[in-house]
């Protein structure tokens, strides 16, 4: 299984939760990639057979990487792809539902629920991202 997992992260807690995921996935076995999401390509996602998205909620939102992604993959057809979401927030992570609905109107089949952290992630958070990327490899 291919797995593409993009993250944007200001403070680095939605990047140590995508790494997290990404070492569960890996290790059961997955073909990883793993980039800040400015550095993902539409080749990328085509080989993908699951997408990930970390973002953390800026101002009620996907911080301005995320929606550059979104934009820009807008025309891509994800019926055949599978998508998880994950993200970190200080008020309401708003922007992780942002991004499913985003997934969902593209096609993607997406797999809930999603994983959100208030604030920084906790050793048992980065645990269960790690499960949860073991578990999306093996599904």
């Amino acid at each position: 299984m291919k797995i593409v997992i993009g993250y944007e992260s200001y403070h680095g807690n939605t990047r140590t939760m995508a790494y997290a995921l990404e070492r569960g996935a890996r290790e059961t076995g997955a073909d990883t990639l793993i980039k800040n999401i400015r550095q993902i390509k539409p080749f990328d996602v085509k080989s993908a057979d699951l997408i990930v998205i970390g973002t953390p909620t800026y101002h009620q939102k996907p911080p301005s990487n995320v929606r550059y992604f979104m934009k820009n993959f807008n025309a891509l057809d994800l019926s055949d792809k599978r998508a998880f979401v994950l993200g970190s927030y200080e008020e309401r992570g708003e922007a992780v539902e942002m991004v499913m609905e985003w997934f969902e109107s593209r096609g993607a089949t997406v797999i809930v629920p999603p994983i959100k952290v208030r604030g920084k992630a906790t050793k048992a958070d980065l645990e269960s991202c790690a499960k949860k990327g073991a578990e999306l490899a093996t599904q």
